[in-house]
């Protein structure tokens, strides 16, 4: 993880030292989004709190006015998360971001590990009351991570894994291939042409020390990547 703030437990915290006078908050839940957008309001009380529940509408709008505070999950219907969070760091579209999330996949938590953001929040392991806790937390220049993902986002991986080497669009690549995925299909659903998705599979290969498909599904679950199903992991063509 690339925080730009040391990581901190979570304490009272009275009020945040730093202004934050423009928060958006990017989650596709509804009722989540409007309770955040509470919490917020409660901290931050002479902000402007712009709510959105699809991910490129959030982008659209961050382009248009980078906020002080952005509040995202990771679930959307019409981008991924961590694109999301990666664009937004990009064009420096937030000074400071939280996720909040109860689902954190292993693909998505690998993509984190290298990825710039303040704070992260588990809310299937702490109430959504902190929430407003970790917001002041940050705002006042401090980092946090739940405990139940600082093994994932800050331990090291295990130095002969070759996962630590791969980008966030490789992850995303070999989960869709995992999926059952050929190329031509996975670069539909990625939004990149072919030829990409197979030079991202080649690389993913070597890094991963595999010579066929068949070794790199069955490496992909090993790992964690790719999730086992009842009838098994679906094997792809080169």
């Amino acid at each position: 993880m690339h925080s730009r703030a040391r990581i901190a437990d979570l304490n009272p915290v009275s009020s945040p030292s730093a202004t934050v006078t423009h928060v958006v908050i990017a989650e596709q839940n509804r009722l989540h989004a409007d309770a955040l957008r509470l919490a917020c309001l409660e901290c931050f009380a002479d902000a402007t709190v712009h709510l959105h529940v699809h991910g490129t509408q959030a982008l659209r709008a961050l382009a248009h006015e980078p906020a002080d505070l952005l509040v995202m999950g990771l679930s959307f219907d019409d981008i991924d998360g961590v694109a999301l969070l990666e664009e937004v760091n990009r064009g420096r579209l937030a000074q400071r971001t939280v996720i909040v999330s109860s689902q954190w996949e292993e693909h998505i938590l690998l993509s984190l590990r290298t990825a710039r953001f303040d704070g992260a929040v588990d809310t299937a392991t702490e109430s959504f009351g902190t929430i407003r806790q970790v917001m002041a937390l940050v705002a006042a220049g401090e980092g946090y991570i739940s405990a139940s993902l600082r093994k994932y986002l800050i331990d090291e991986l295990p130095a002969d894994s070759g996962v630590h080497e791969l980008t966030a669009m490789e992850l995303r690549v070999i989960r869709v291939i995992g999926e059952g995925f050929d190329n031509q299909e996975a670069a539909a659903r990625l939004g990149i042409c072919m030829t990409t998705v197979q030079t991202h599979r080649r690389n993913i290969m070597r890094k991963l020390r595999v010579a066929t498909s068949a070794k790199l599904v069955h490496e992909a679950v090993r790992l964690g990547l790719v999730r086992i199903t009842p009838a098994g992991p679906p094997v792809t063509g080169a």
